[in-house]
C-alpha cells in the first residue's frame, strides 16, 4: 500500500489531522491498536465519559436548589449502573459514528500497532500490512502513572484508566492528585454521595504555573462546602489493604479508611514500541517526542502532536497540532503552534478556564500589568440561574493594552473563555473587548465588564 500520509493513532488527534488531510486532498490511513480504541484516551477514558458524570453531578447540585424556582422535589434515588450505562452509550455512539464517517469518505483504519520502520514505512503489527508514505504524524497518547507504593491493580488502588471499570458508588473515597482529573472525581463522586477526601501535595489545588493561586483556592473552598474533605500540603504516607477495601495513613497524621484509592497524579506519554528510538526521533528526559512550531520532528518527514509532545495533555491542543502538522506537510508556513493561545478547562464544582499568562507569569517576563476583575455575584443571567459564584480575571499589558491572558472561575467557564482565545490569536486589545457588544442578560457580559475595568479604570468589586 502507497499513500501521502499515515497516521499512528486515531484518537483525539490523529483523528481530527486525518480528517483534515482528507479535506486538503491527501490519501491517508489511520493505525489503531483495535476498533474498541477508535478515539484514543479523551472519548474512552478521559473527557467524554467524565464529563457525561459530571453532568451528573452539577444536575444533582441543581436539584438541591430546585425550590428557588417554585419546584418542590419528592426525592430521587441514585442508580450507578443506569449512570454507567447511559455514559458508555455516549462513548460507543461516538465512536461508531467516527468509525462510521472515515468509512464513508474513504479514510482507511487499520488494526494493530503501527511501526516505523524507516521514515518512509510503516509495518502494521497485527494486520501484517507495511505502508509506503511520504509522511508519518505519529500522535500515539498516553497512560497514567504510578508512584510510589501505589501501582494500580484495578481493585485497591484505581488508576484514571480503570475507573471506568468500578461499578459501584464507593461509601468512603481516597483521591491522590488535586490536579484537574482529581477535582472532577471529587466533585462527581462527592454528589453521588461518596465521603470523599482529595489529598494533594502542594500548597493548594490545581497546582499549575498556568492557572492563577486564586483559581484553585475559590474552588477548593467550593469544594470543602459541599463536603470534601480537601487535604493540601499533605501526601500518602502508607497504606494496606482491608477486609473493606483501604486503610491510609497521611502525612499530617491522620488515618483513614476507603473503599479504594483513585489515583489521579498524571499520565506519561506513549512512545516506546512505535520505532521512534530506532528512527532516532528526539525525546526530553521524559520521553516527551521534540517538535518544532509546526509539530516536525528532527526526522523532516516524521510528526508528533498531542499527549507526547509535552505535558499539556489536552485533547483540543492535540486536534490544533495535527492540523499544523497536515498543513506544513503540504507547504503551510502561516499556522504554527502557540501554546499560550490553548485554553486548559477544569470541570469540577467550578468550571475553571485559562488562557495565557497568569499575572505572575507576566511580571516574570518583566511585562507591566494591569488586571480586570468582574465577579459573577451581581451578573443577572448568572442569578436567574442560581450560579453566581465566581470571576472573569483579565491579564493585560498596562501600556498597550495587549490581552495577555484570562482567568474565568465560575458558570460555563469553558465556553466563555474562547471569546478571549479569539481575540488574542487575533490580538484583539481590552479596548476591543471593552467596546464590543454583549448580550444581555448573559454571563458573557462580564468579559466586557472585566475589560472595561482595565481600559477605563476600575469601578467594582475587586482593585488592584
Amino acid at each position: 500500500m502507497e499513500v501521502d500520509l499515515v497516521i499512528i493513532g486515531a484518537g483525539s488527534g490523529g483523528y481530527e489531522a486525518g480528517i483534515y488531510a482528507y479535506r486538503r486532498g491527501m490519501r491517508t490511513v489511520l493505525v489503531e491498536l483495535s476498533p474498541d480504541s477508535v478515539g484514543g484516551n479523551c472519548l474512552n477514558r478521559g473527557c467524554i465519559p467524565s464529563k457525561y458524570m459530571r453532568h451528573g453531578a452539577y444536575l444533582l447540585e441543581k436539584f438541591e436548589k430546585m425550590d428557588r424556582w417554585g419546584i418542590l422535589p419528592k426525592g430521587y434515588d441514585l442508580d450507578y449502573r443506569k449512570l454507567m450505562e447511559g455514559r458508555d452509550d455516549v462513548v460507543v455512539t461516538i465512536r461508531e459514528s467516527f468509525k462510521k464517517f472515515a468509512a464513508q469518505i474513504n479514510l482507511p483504519i487499520l488494526y494493530g500497532r503501527g511501526v516505523i520502520k524507516d521514515p518512509n514505512t510503516v509495518f502494521v503489527e497485527g494486520a501484517e500490512e507495511t505502508i509506503k508514505t511520504k509522511f508519518i504524524l505519529v500522535a500515539t497518547g498516553s497512560r497514567p502513572v504510578g508512584v510510589g507504593n501505589l501501582i494500580p491493580d484495578g481493585r485497591y488502588v484505581v488508576d484514571t484508566d480503570q475507573i471506568w471499570d468500578i461499578d459501584f458508588i464507593p461509601k468512603r473515597l481516597l483521591i491522590v492528585g488535586g490536579g484537574a482529573v482529581g477535582v472532577e472525581f471529587a466533585f462527581i463522586f462527592n454528589r453521588y454521595g461518596s465521603k470523599v477526601t482529595l489529598v494533594e501535595l502542594q500548597r493548594r489545588l490545581l497546582p499549575s504555573d498556568d492557572i492563577p493561586e486564586d483559581s484553585g483556592r475559590y474552588l477548593g473552598r467550593k469544594l470543602k462546602q459541599l463536603g470534601v474533605e480537601v487535604k493540601t500540603k499533605t501526601t500518602l504516607e502508607s497504606w494496606e489493604k482491608t477486609n473493606s477495601g483501604v486503610r491510609a495513613k497521611l502525612s499530617d497524621g491522620s488515618e483513614l479508611e476507603a473503599d479504594f484509592i483513585l489515583l489521579a497524579v498524571g499520565r506519561s506519554p506513549n512512545t516506546s514500541g512505535f520505532g521512534l528510538e530506532e528512527l532516532g526521533i528526539e525525546m526530553d528526559s521524559k520521553g516527551f517526542v521534540r517538535v518544532n512550531e509546526f509539530s516536525q520532528t528532527n526526522v523532516p518527514n516524521v510528526y508528533a502532536c498531542g499527549d507526547i509532545t509535552s505535558p499539556l495533555m489536552l485533547a483540543h491542543k492535540a486536534m490544533y497540532e495535527g492540523k499544523i502538522a497536515v498543513n506544513h506537510m503540504l507547504g503551510g508556513r502561516d499556522w504554527k503552534r502557540e501554546d499560550r493561545i490553548i485554553p486548559k478547562i477544569i470541570y469540577s464544582a467550578f468550571e475553571v478556564a485559562s488562557v495565557g499568562l497568569t499575572e505572575e507569569q507576566a511580571e516574570d517576563e518583566d511585562r507591566e500589568v494591569v488586571v480586570g476583575v468582574t465577579s459573577f455575584v451581581p451578573n443577572p443571567k448568572a442569578m436567574d440561574d442560581g450560579e453566581n459564584e465566581g470571576f472573569v480575571r483579565i491579564v493585560a499589558d498596562e501600556d498597550t493594552g495587549e490581552i495577555l491572558g484570562c482567568h474565568i472561575v465560575g458558570p460555563h467557564a469553558g465556553e466563555l473563555i474562547h471569546q478571549i482565545v479569539h481575540m488574542m490569536r487575533d490580538h484583539k486589545d481590552v479596548e476591543f473587548a471593552s467596546k464590543s457588544m454583549y448580550s444581555h442578560p448573559s454571563l458573557s457580559e462580564a468579559i466586557g465588564q472585566s475589560a472595561s475595568e482595565i481600559h477605563y479604570g476600575p469601578i467594582t468589586w475587586v482593585k488592584r
